[in-house]
């Protein structure tokens, strides 16, 4: 799930100086779950802009997805017409897909940080950086490139006190938490296999998946 904080409201303010007619755009789905971009944020949000002319509010299940975004704002095609801006309470993939969708310009009124494993509502984690060229079938499923602060490919580094962190000393080393796992699994040989240098090659930016259907 795509984690996301809101912005200051003064900050949204100020991008939409001089500009009056508006839609709220929200996101049913990631940006609801995380309280930033759900129904009741999109009504708070009308409510914080009442001085504006709101066109329309909306909320999208993915729009990040175009087809859906495409799909979901034919609903409100006249007050997409006249729209000067929308407000978009998603994530940053979101805000863009709404602006290829409607070639209007589109506010992120969020701030997207990170993709997130969910233990509850209000407790996310994050624990892959996707960097293309995954380790985890011999890590015991624990990401060193993002768990470890140092994003250490082979590990414990020389600062590991015990088996807690040198960076973050009330957490236990990941490579020290792989170690145990591994071993408990009977697969502790896995430890001392090799890891090479991060290939950039598979993860530089902006990256692209492109498949056709059969």
């Amino acid at each position: 799930m795509i984690v996301t904080e809101k912005k200051d409201l003064q900050t949204i303010r100020t991008l939409l100086k001089n500009r009056n007619n508006i839609i709220i755009v929200g996101c049913s789905e990631c940006a609801a779950a995380c309280q930033t971009g759900g129904s009741a944020q999109v009504k708070e949000m009308a409510e914080h802009l009442a001085d504006k002319n709101i066109l329309a509010t909306i909320s999208i299940e993915s729009p990040c997805d175009k087809r859906t975004a495409m799909r979901d704002i034919r609903r409100i095609q006249e007050e997409m017409e006249n729209a000067e801006v929308l407000v978009a309470l998603t994530c940053g993939s979101g805000v863009q897909a709404l602006s290829e969708v409607t070639g209007k310009p589109v506010i992120a009124a969020l701030d997207t940080n990170f993709l997130g494993m969910v233990e509850r509502l209000g407790k996310f984690y994050e624990r892959c950086s996707h960097c293309g060229d995954c380790m985890l079938n011999e890590t015991a499923e624990l990401c060193p490139v993002t768990l470890c602060p140092k994003g250490i490919r082979n590990g414990p580094c020389e600062g590991i006190t015990g088996t807690q962190c040198e960076v973050f000393p009330d957490r236990e080393c990941v490579w020290n938490r792989i170690h145990e796992r591994l071993k408990e699994r009977g697969q502790a040989d896995l430890f001392l296999r090799f890891h090479e240098a991060q290939d950039w090659g598979t993860s530089h930016l902006p990256r692209e998946v492109i498949w056709e259907r059969k």
